[in-house]
Order: C-alpha cells, then structure tokens, then sequence
C-alpha cells in the first residue's frame, strides 16, 4: 500500500458497498510500511483477506500473493483496484484477465504525477498499458478525468464522483476523543497531516515556516503522519533554525482533534487526487492555505471561496499567505466560516452509489 489515505478511502468504499448489499472481499497485497510497520489491522466489519499469510514485504511473498490474487478473482463479480499505481494494479489485471473477470481502477491520485512517483521506470510502461485497457475508472474527483482520457481510455469508461467524508461522523469523533487539540505556546498552530513523502511537498512548507520565522511570525507547526522523508524533513528543520517551532506529530490513530485544533490548516502537496484533509479542515472551520496543485484543492475551495490557493514549489509565496494570515487572521477565517456547509457538498454515501452503480453495470 502507498498512502494511508488511499487505503483508508478504498476501505470506506468497501464497507459502503457491502451496507448496500453487495458481498465485498478485501484483498490485502502488501501491510507493511517500511521497518516493519503494519498498514493495516483486520477490520471485523469487512471480509479482510491476506496475500501472504504474514505482514512481510511484496517482494518477499510476491508468488503466494500472486496465486492468492488469481484465487480470489476467480470468485468475484469484479476486481477493483483501490490504487492506480504500484504492483498491485498490475497483478489485479492479470488475475482479472486470466479469470475473465471485469477489472476497475479506482484514480485516487493524477496519473502522470502519481506513476512517475511510485512506479520504477521499467514498469511504466506496462502500467500505462493497464490504464488504457482497464473495463472502467472511477475518479475521485473530475479533474482527474482528463489525466484518464490522455492515457487513452475511451470516454465511455471514465467515471467521476465527488468523494468525501462523512461530517457528522468526523465530528462526533473530534468530540469522543476531547475535542480539539490546541496550542498550549501562545504561538498560532499549522498544521499539516499526510504522508511524510515527496508528493506532500513538506519540505516546501518548512522553508515556507522559516520565512514566516524571519518575518516576524508567532507561529509552531504540527506535522501529523510518518513516512520515508521524516528523518531528511527533521534535519532540514534544523539548518534552517526552526526545529524548536516544528512538532513531528507522527501517525496517530485519528488526526481529527489535532486539525480542528489548528489555527491555520496548510497543504503544501505537489500533487491531490482530491485532499480529503483540506476537507477535513473544512468539516471544523478551519482556515486554508493550499497550493493550487493538481487536481484537487481548488475544486474543493471553489476556486478561493473557501480557502486561499498558492502556487506549488514556491515557499516565498507560501509563507506570504501565511504572513498574511498572522497579521490579519480575519480574512481567511471569512472564507472558513462556509467551511463546514462546503464540506456536505461532498457526499461519501453518495459516492459509494454512484461508484456502486458503475460496478453493477459492469457486471450486468
């Protein structure tokens, strides 16, 4: 598995499909994060099935989890990828083609961004391959259709829905665990939450933090999740002179009370398929500062209605939205304000139909 947040998107689906009837077997190709972290724990509201019998990596159990695969497509109506890249894509076609089973991808991420970043060169082609042959694609967003069309599948298997969260449920989480989680410095709290991964582009927003520094800003920053980069993230905070105003938060069960805590929510990423956190922000008011990345953050904020949009890769710009913030918080806070009412324009329960109804055509 390669992000946490895809995981945790494609698991929501299954058990959404499975309320709606169907029966829904989740295959687990790979749990393990490196240094032998598990991704996932067995869900016992969901038929959670093993490649390998033991959390170890892919490479370490790939023909179990081959034959596995095969096995379980054999039984099923439909296969469905919850990620557009990595090996498991390419082992889920072959096990649905040997089988003649329909097989759907589910486009979590931009194609082009997402493949370059998660997928070694020589494999790249053959997963282009896959993209423009799958029987259907649905995206979690619609700015990710035209990255679906350009790899050359046709229109007529292309589907969008506009995923999202489930804000009462979000809500009434923050509240069971304490509500939110506020700064005890006297400073104004970012925080950002997401893989520590290029993709997110942290490092972009800590040079972005020490420019705020040196201009004057009062301000910490949370950062909540793990991943490869933590170690390289750490050290550039400290050559930059900021590691006393930066807390790596790591993974934490839930990150809601950490995000409604926020003074400043900020997603620095390179690269969304939709950014559910900056939905999450939203769920709670928060202010938003995000860069205009492809595909999703703009469509989320309506293009700055709800939250202000900065170039990606450019921390002189990122720290002046948040210099802006800081001298004069009210602003922002406006467009915060529509939040909460933004976020319930995306439905979770209305994407599980819409997607639902797309597999049972397939299925027919």
């Amino acid at each position: 598995m390669r992000d946490n947040g895809g995981l945790r998107v494609s698991l929501d689906l299954a058990r959404r499909w499975q309320d709606l009837g169907a029966r829904v077997r989740f295959l687990v190709l790979e749990n393990v994060e490196p240094g032998g972290v598990p991704v996932l724990a067995p869900d016992p509201r969901l038929d959670t099935r093993w490649g390998s019998a033991q959390v170890r990596r892919f490479r370490d159990a790939a023909p179990r989890i081959v034959a596995a695969t095969v096995r379980h497509a054999r039984r099923a109506d439909v296969v469905v990828s919850g990620s557009e890249v990595g090996y498991g894509v390419l082992i889920g076609w072959a096990a649905a083609r040997l089988t003649g089973t329909p097989f759907v991808l589910l486009v979590q991420s931009s194609l082009p961004q997402a493949v370059a970043a998660w997928t070694p060169a020589r494999l790249r082609p053959l997963l282009t391959a896959v993209h423009r042959r799958v029987d259907a694609a649905i995206c979690v967003s619609p700015g990710l259709v035209d990255d679906v069309r350009e790899v050359g599948l046709p229109a007529e298997r292309i589907h969008a829905v506009d995923l999202g969260l489930d804000v009462e449920a979000v809500l009434a989480r923050t509240a069971a665990a304490g509500g939110p989680v506020r700064s005890s410095s006297g400073r104004l709290r970012l925080v950002a939450a997401g893989r520590l991964a290029e993709q997110k582009g942290f490092d972009v927003l800590l040079d972005a933090l020490a420019r705020v520094v040196a201009g004057g800003g009062d301000v910490e920053l949370v950062l909540v999740g793990s991943g490869p980069l933590e170690a390289d993230l750490r050290a550039q905070a400290d050559r930059l002179g900021i590691a006393d105003r930066v807390e790596f938060a790591g993974h934490v069960a839930d990150a809601q009370p950490l995000i409604a805590g926020a003074d400043l929510f900020v997603l620095s990423s390179r690269y969304e398929g939709l950014g559910l956190v900056v939905l999450e922000a939203l769920v709670h008011g928060r202010p938003v500062v995000a860069t205009d990345c492809p595909t999703g953050p703009r469509y989320v904020l309506r293009d700055g209605e709800f939250g202000d949009l900065v170039p990606t890769e450019d921390p002189q710009a990122l720290a002046e939205a948040v210099l802006a913030f800081v001298r004069d918080p009210e602003p922002l806070r406006r467009k915060a304000a529509g939040g909460p009412a933004r976020a319930r324009d995306f439905d979770r329960a209305g994407a599980a139909l819409a997607s639902a109804k797309v597999l049972a055509e397939l299925i027919g």
